[in-house]
């Protein structure tokens, strides 16, 4: 277990550096390799270089401005089926879609205060070891929710927006998609992509999660709060952009354009 932590934190920090970039070059270090001729020349002189915080400042802020415009979800008018092909885009883009993080996030704050499981520790390091057992299931889960299974049964994994219905209808709408999805002919079917999926993936689990309940209860325990969890991340997908758009001209939001 503490391998696969090891693994994956190293690959966290990773993923964090590239998306930083290189910093800018130290000012000092320019101005000594600068030549003597440039400056008497009159030459411009180089420009300050970004101090530390003034970087951690600009990627913060990077970063809620990607979460200010969020990701766009395509509406029900735009429906197309999927080849083969374009359902493995859609798991790939969904192994690391920050929502990713954020279902394991809430999975292990969940496992950390509701369970009381020995093989964990206590705190925020417990904390840590759940979230690294709960994104390795979520990576699992999308396999075969978003892939592998609508493959098979020919269904759509995405989920689409509704904007032209009522906002009661949408609510419902939207909490319904995690048991109704598109067959690729265009009709609407159970989601069996989902239900089947969640539930290989759970079975799973508990061949590597430790100290886990298994059988068939605490599966289908599992499966009933991924659903909801699911409904409650279809609410914000339909919502979100319509109050994003009444949020535009607010204080916040322009701060951080």
């Amino acid at each position: 277990m503490r391998l696969f932590l090891g693994l994956y934190f190293l690959l966290a920090f990773s993923m964090m550096a590239v998306a930083q970039g290189t910093p800018p070059p130290d000012t000092v270090q320019i101005a000594q390799n600068q030549p003597v001729e440039q400056v008497q020349q009159g030459a411009p002189p180089v420009g300050p270089a970004l101090t530390r915080v003034q970087q951690v400042k600009q990627l913060v802020k990077r970063e809620l401005r990607k979460a200010i415009d969020g990701r766009p979800y395509p509406s029900i008018e735009n429906w197309r089926p999927l080849t083969t092909h374009e359902k493995f885009d859609v798991f790939f883009k969904h192994t690391y879609a920050p929502g990713t993080f954020a279902r394991a996030g809430i999975d292990a704050l969940k496992c950390e205060f509701k369970t009381k499981n020995s093989e964990y520790e206590r705190g925020w390091r417990g904390l840590g070891q759940h979230a690294g057992i709960e994104l390795a299931t979520s990576e699992s889960d999308i396999f075969f929710q978003q892939f592998l299974i609508p493959s098979l049964l020919k269904q759509d994994p995405r989920y689409f927006r509704n904007p032209n219905m009522a906002v009661l209808p949408r609510v419902f709408y939207s909490m319904s998609r995690v048991v109704i999805t598109r067959a690729d002919d265009g009709h609407e079917t159970f989601n069996a992509s989902k239900i089947i999926g969640g539930s290989i993936s759970q079975a799973l689990g508990d061949l590597y999660v430790p100290g886990q309940r298994q059988g068939m209860s605490p599966i289908l325990g599992r499966i009933t709060f991924n659903l909801a969890r699911d409904a409650g991340f279809n609410l914000v997908h339909e919502f979100w952009p319509d109050l994003r758009k009444k949020f535009e001209r607010s204080r916040l939001f322009v701060a951080f354009r």
